[in-house]
């Protein structure tokens, strides 16, 4: 069995030696993807925890995917606020059930 996956940069450092373990880098297209795997990994731990550090580690790859795209967090709020402008936000608690469909 093999375990891969990316982490924060000073557990790397930590686990850099341990036996069984390797520690590489990857920049790019697979840092990219490895970043987006790791927002859904996050996500899904605060999904299952309600943890404010979950929260905080889904932030934290979600900046910093955020920074390789080069995108601020100023488009992302304008982009956030156009969307709750339109749209409206999640606050009422709406919940809709589609009979005819698979989400």
């Amino acid at each position: 069995m093999v375990c891969w996956k990316l982490v924060r940069d000073r557990i790397a450092e930590e686990v850099r030696g341990e036996p069984g373990v390797r520690v590489f880098r990857v920049s790019g297209e697979q840092f990219d993807a490895l970043l987006r795997a790791k927002i859904v990994e996050e996500a899904l731990e605060l999904a299952e925890s309600g943890s404010v550090e979950e929260a905080a580690d889904l932030l934290e790859a979600l900046y910093e995917w955020l920074g390789l795209r080069g995108i601020s967090l100023r488009v992302v709020e304008d982009v956030r606020a156009r969307k709750r402008e339109e749209k409206g936000g999640f606050s009422g608690g709406y919940v809709v059930v589609w009979l005819d469909r698979d989400c």
